[in-house]
C-alpha cells in the first residue's frame, strides 16, 4: 500500500478484548529455555534429605522447588507451640528451596468447602502458614506457592468432579489468606488439576478459578508403566503435552509447573516396561523447550498406589537413603537452572512470563506493528510492535467477517476491509472509524481467499484472489464498485500446491507486492519476488503445524520479512532476514485467527525512497 506511516497487523479474536501487554518489570519472570528441578521428600524433617540429594546429584544438583502435602487439620494433634505446617515448610526453606504446598480438606466436598463449612479450619491453617512466613532466622524472607485442592478434576479426591463448586472453594482459600493481609509478595497461588480429567467430570478449563486468583498453572502427570493391568509405558510427550496445551489455552502468560510427576523404577507386579533414567533425561529436555514451563517436581516416594485393588507397590524414587541417585537425574540436572530465593516470582502485581524477548525492532517512524479484532467486531490497532504500545479502537463489521486493511484511495493511510463469506461481498472503509462501508463489491467464488496489496506499484491497494482448490493467484489491479464484481484478473498464475496458505509482502523492497505461501503440513515458507509462476526465491522451514505466517516491514528498512504467530503460545516471532533461523524479537499478542497490516497517518518528514510504498502485507486465516 502507498503509505507514509506506521503499519499494523490486524487480527480477529475469538475472545473478549485483550488488554495491551504491560511494560516488562514487576511480576514478570523469564523461564524460556530454562527448567527448574524439584522433588518431594519422603521425610517429614526434609531439609537434610533435600540437601543431601543436591550434593549427591553433583554440585549443580540443588532443587529449586520441593513439594509438600498438607491437610487443614494437620495441626490438631500438635502440642504446645509446635506447628506441623510451619515445620514442613521451614524444612524446605532451610534446604534453600521454595516450597510448593498442596493442601486439601480431609473428607470435604467441593460443595461443602464452597458453602463455607470449613472456613474456620482454613483460617486456622492459614495462621500456621503465617507462622512460617514470619519465621526470622537469618535466612531470606520466606515465601511459598500454595495449590489448594489439587487434582479436583479426578474422582479419587473428595473435592473432585464438581467444577462449579471447586471454583468457589478455591477462591475461599485465597480470600481467607488475603483477609489476613498475606499478599502475592509472600504467597503465590497455583491451580493444579490432574493432567487428565475423569470421564464425566468436564475438562480442565471448567475448573479454572480465574486470573485474579491464579498465579501459577500446574498439573500432575505420572507414567505408571506396565505396573497396572491396563497401563503401559508412557513417553514424556504423551504425559505432559496435552495438559500443557490445555493450560496454555487458559492463559498463555502464566508460568507452568508440573506439580507432581514420576515414572517407576520398579513395581511389585513385574517389569515397568521402560527405562526410568531415560524418562528423566527426556523430561528435563522436553520441558526446557516449552515456552512457559518453569519446571517440575518429582514424586520421590515408594508407596502403594490404589488404582486397582488391593493396590500396587511402586517405587517412584530417583534418590535413595543409601546415596543412590538416578543417572538420568544426574544427566538431566546438568542442563537445569537452580534459583533460590525466587524473588522475581514474588514481586507486587500479577505473575507473568516475559511478554517480549529482544528489542522492539523499529527505531524509525515507518514500521509495521500488530493489532486485532475481537469477537464483537471491535478493531484495536497497535501503534507499534512493542509491549507498551497504545491502541486505536473502533467497531466495524459482523462476527465471522474476514478482516483486512489497505490504502484504498492512495491517501497514505490504510483503513478496514471485510469479506463477508455468507454473501460473498467485500466492504471497504476509507477511515479508521465506525460507520457504513464506502465501497462495496462482490468477490470471487465460495472458498476464495482475499489477497490485499499494491501489485502494480501505483500507490493504491486492491483485493486480489487466491483460489486454494487450484493453487492459483488472480491478480486484480482495480477495486469493484457499486455492488458489482471485481472483473477479469490482470495476471493469473499458479504458485504452490492446493491447500497452501497465502500471504503478501514486498519481499525485495521494489515497491510491488508479491505472494508468499505457507505449507502447514511441512512448516515450509516460500517467498516469491515476482508475480509469476516458478520456483520460490526464498524458502525456510520455520513454521510448525498451526502457525500463522505474517509479513511486514518490522524494522522500517523498506522490505518485508516474515513473522510467525504461534496460537499455542499466543506470541509473534519476528524475523528481520529471510534466511534467519532465530527470531529477532518475540511478543505476546493474544489469540486471533485473521491477520493483515495497516498504515498509520503520514509522518511529518519523508522516509528514504524505498520506504515510500508501505505495503498491505498479508491476510491469513488460522485453523479453528
Amino acid at each position: 500500500m502507498a503509505a507514509l506511516g506506521k503499519s499494523a497487523i490486524v487480527a480477529g479474536l475469538t475472545m473478549a478484548l485483550l488488554a495491551v501487554p504491560g511494560v516488562a518489570g514487576a511480576g514478570e519472570i523469564d523461564v524460556e529455555d530454562e527448567v527448574y528441578g524439584g522433588f518431594y521428600s519422603s521425610e517429614f524433617l526434609a531439609a537434610e534429605d533435600i540437601e543431601n540429594f543436591g550434593v549427591a546429584a553433583t554440585a549443580v544438583g540443588r532443587v529449586t522447588f520441593a513439594g509438600t502435602f498438607h491437610h487443614i487439620n494437620e495441626n490438631d494433634t500438635a502440642g504446645g507451640t509446635w506447628s506441623n505446617t510451619r515445620e514442613l515448610l521451614n524444612e524446605v526453606w532451610k534446604a534453600k528451596a521454595t516450597p510448593f504446598a498442596n493442601v486439601v480438606v480431609n473428607g470435604g466436598s467441593a460443595k461443602a468447602i464452597a458453602a463455607g463449612a470449613y472456613d474456620d479450619k482454613i483460617n486456622e491453617w492459614a495462621s500456621h502458614v503465617e507462622q512460617y512466613l514470619n519465621t526470622l532466622d537469618g535466612l531470606p524472607r520466606r515465601r511459598v506457592i500454595i495449590a489448594p485442592l489439587q487434582e479436583a478434576n479426578g474422582t479419587w479426591v473428595p473435592h473432585g468432579c464438581d467444577p462449579a463448586s471447586y471454583r468457589i472453594a478455591y477462591k475461599r482459600f485465597v480470600d481467607i489468606f488475603r483477609q489476613r493481609g498475606i499478599d502475592e509478595t509472600r504467597v503465590r497461588w497455583a491451580f493444579a488439576p490432574n493432567g487428565w480429567t475423569s470421564p464425566g467430570c468436564g475438562k480442565i478449563a471448567d475448573y479454572y478459578p480465574g486470573d485474579d486468583y491464579v498465579d501459577v498453572l500446574a498439573f500432575s502427570a505420572y507414567n505408571f508403566g506396565q505396573c497396572f493391568p491396563a497401563s503401559s509405558w508412557t513417553p514424556v510427550s504423551w504425559a505432559v503435552d496435552g495438559p500443557i496445551g490445555d493450560l496454555t489455552a487458559i492463559n498463555p502468560t502464566k508460568p507452568i509447573i508440573v506439580a507432581q510427576t514420576a515414572a517407576p523404577a520398579a513395581c511389585e507386579t513385574g517389569e515397568t516396561g521402560g527405562d526410568q533414567a531415560q524418562w528423566v533425561r527426556d523430561l528435563f529436555t522436553h520441558l526446557r523447550a516449552k515456552e512457559n514451563v518453569a519446571g517440575f517436581i518429582w514424586f520421590n516416594v515408594k508407596k502403594v498406589e490404589t488404582g486397582v485393588e488391593p493396590g500396587v507397590a511402586m517405587d517412584w524414587r530417583i534418590w535413595g537413603d543409601d546415596g543412590w541417585v538416578s543417572p538420568g537425574w544426574k544427566d538431566g540436572i546438568q542442563g537445569a537452572v537452580y534459583r533460590w530465593p525466587l524473588s522475581d516470582w514474588f514481586q507486587p502485581g500479577p505473575l507473568t512470563t516475559r511478554l517480549e524477548e529482544g528489542t522492539p525492532p523499529c527505531s524509525l517512524l515507518v514500521c509495521d506493528s500488530v493489532g486485532y479484532i475481537d469477537a464483537g467486531g471491535e478493531w484495536s490497532l497497535w501503534d507499534e510492535l512493542s509491549a507498551d504500545a497504545s491502541q486505536d479502537a473502533f467497531f466495524f463489521g459482523n462476527p465471522g467477517d474476514v478482516a483486512f486493511m489497505g490504502d484504498w484511495n492512495g491517501d497514505g493511510v490504510a483503513t478496514p476491509g471485510l469479506y463477508r463469506q455468507s454473501n460473498g461481498f467485500v466492504y471497504l472503509r476509507n477511515s479508521n472509524t465506525e460507520g457504513a462501508a464506502d465501497i462495496t463489491f462482490f468477490f470471487g467464488n465460495p472458498g476464495d481467499v482475499p489477497l490485499v496489496g499494491d501489485f502494480n506499484g501505483d500507490g493504491r491497494d486492491t483485493v486480489s484472489v487466491y483460489r486454494p482448490s487450484q493453487g492459483t493467484v488472480y491478480v486484480v489491479n482495480q477495486l469493484g464498485r457499486d455492488g458489482g464484481g471485481l472483473g477479469a484478473a490482470a495476471l493469473p498464475f499458479s504458485f504452490g500446491n492446493p491447500g497452501d496458505t497465502p500471504f503478501v509482502g514486498d519481499f525485495d523492497g521494489d515497491g510491488i507486492d508479491t505472494v508468499g505461501l505457507y505449507r502447514m503440513s511441512t512448516g515450509a515458507v516460500y517467498l516469491q519476488d515476482s508475480l509469476t509462476e516458478g520456483v520460490a526465491e526464498w524458502q525456510s522451514f520455520d513454521g510448525r503445524p498451526g502457525d500463522v505466517i505474517l509479513a511486514g516491514d518490522w524494522d522500517g528498512d523498506g522490505d518485508d520479512t516474515m513473522a510467525i504467530y504461534r496460537p499455542s503460545q499466543q506470541r509473534v516471532y519476528v524475523y528481520l532476514e529471510h534466511a534467519a533461523n532465530v527470531a529477532a524479537y518475540t511478543a505476546y499478542v493474544g489469540s486471533y485467527p485473521v491477520a493483515t497490516t495497516w498504515s498509520r497517518d503520514p509522518v511529518p518528514h519523508p522516509p528514504p525512497p524505498t520506504q515510500w510504498l508501505m505495503k498491505q502485507r498479508i491476510f491469513a486465516i488460522a485453523p479453528n
